[in-house]
Order: structure tokens, then sequence, then C-alpha cells
């Protein structure tokens, strides 16, 4: 039996502006290793995506810290996405709605 982990979220403008998916620190452990490659898959369209990051201050000079992200263009704000990962394979399903 296949087991799916899921990673969702409402994308938000800026986001949609720079054309990437935030991926939560806590939500790592869904996709492979920052800098790996992996599949992406949306309808009849596959990329090779990895998780890259930036480092940000947003929190205050004292708290530096990175955020997590997927590149991917033809986002909108306010669209939800769930990335969905089926352990049997190295695909992942990308769903826009």
């Amino acid at each position: 039996m296949k087991t799916e982990t899921i990673y969702s979220r409402k994308i938000s403008a800026t986001e949609a502006k720079k054309n990437y998916i935030f991926i939560l620190k806590n939500k790592l452990s869904v996709f492979p290793p920052e800098g790996n490659e992996f599949k992406l898959v949306k309808d009849e369209l596959t990329k090779n995506v990895k998780i890259e990051s930036y480092s940000c201050i947003c929190r205050g000079p004292d708290r530096p810290h990175e955020h997590y992200f997927i590149r991917w263009n033809g986002l909108k704000a306010g669209d939800k996405v769930e990335i969905i990962k089926v352990e049997d394979n190295d695909e992942y399903l990308l769903k826009i709605k």
C-alpha cells in the first residue's frame, strides 16, 4: 500500500510575485534534502526542482534564519497548493486550487 505525505499552503502575494512556494521548516522532512533534485508533476508538466533557501533577518538581526522554497512559475496570490509524495517513487504531485 502506498503512503502519501502532503504539504499544503495558501500562496502569498510575495510567493506569487517571486514564483516560488515557501516550505515551512517543520515540513522539510516531506521532501528530499535541500539541494537534491526531485520531480514535481502538475498535470502533463514535469519539472526537476529542489528545495532552496535564503538567509533572512525578518525577525530581527539577532534572530537570523533561513527561508526554504521551491521555484514554480504561474502561481497567483490566494492559490491553494498541495504537494503530494507517494513513497513508492520519487515524484511529487502538485495540485493548485
